[in-house]
């Protein structure tokens, strides 16, 4: 029993290693402020659709796009359903 707890542990710190490596895009400026309280953050797919412009005009400059990831479900909240 002790070993899965290691071993779930050594999981953890390794997911949150991996967290730390991602380079979040931050191009949108003072509109990511208030982006996950605002009615935009309500709209996944504007939000879709925004990231993608983003890409291709260039604008997009990161690993993740910090609107998209505010909008996903986090693990607890995958869990729960």
């Amino acid at each position: 029993m002790k070993r899965k707890k290691s071993i779930k542990k050594l999981e953890l710190e390794l997911r949150e290693e991996e967290k730390s490596d991602i380079k979040f895009c931050t191009e949108c400026g003072e509109a990511l402020e208030d982006f996950s309280v605002s009615d935009a953050a309500k709209d996944p797919k504007a939000v879709i659709e925004n990231f993608h412009n983003c890409k291709k005009t260039g604008k997009f400059k990161g690993d993740v796009c910090s609107k998209l990831y505010m909008i996903s479900p986090t693990t607890e909240e995958d869990e729960l359903t």
